[in-house]
């Protein structure tokens, strides 16, 4: 019995599948999130990704997080180089409630969509 609650408050308390087997947040430098995301499928994935990065350091709904899904492309410090910020997968920017698919939608610049 003790076993069977301890797994429910457990699941209840656990962040929802897509973020917690998908997602890690490998830097915070004061309201910018770098997060990685090697599993993450789709927008809305990457969307809860940065929402959920987001969440302990947004001040104000000020908060940026970049997302890679590729741990070897990431930035782990700012600033980022070139082909970091070339590599991004995606950027939440939460006081916009906004997610910008960099191949898409370009997420600064200087990038060339794909």
């Amino acid at each position: 019995m003790i076993r069977k609650v301890l797994v429910v408050a457990a699941c209840l308390l656990a962040p929802s599948v897509a973020w917690a087997d998908t997602c890690n947040i490998i830097g915070v430098y004061g309201a910018i999130a770098l997060v990685v995301c090697p599993n993450a499928q789709g927008a809305t994935a990457l969307e809860e990704a940065g929402r959920e990065a987001c969440e302990p350091i947004s001040v104000r709904g000020v908060c940026n997080a970049w997302i890679w899904n590729k741990a070897d492309r990431a930035a782990r410090v700012l600033p980022m180089t070139d082909r970091q910020l070339a590599n991004v997968t995606a950027l939440w920017i939460n006081k916009h409630n906004q997610l910008k698919v960099c191949a898409r939608d370009g997420c600064y610049a200087g990038q060339v969509k794909k």
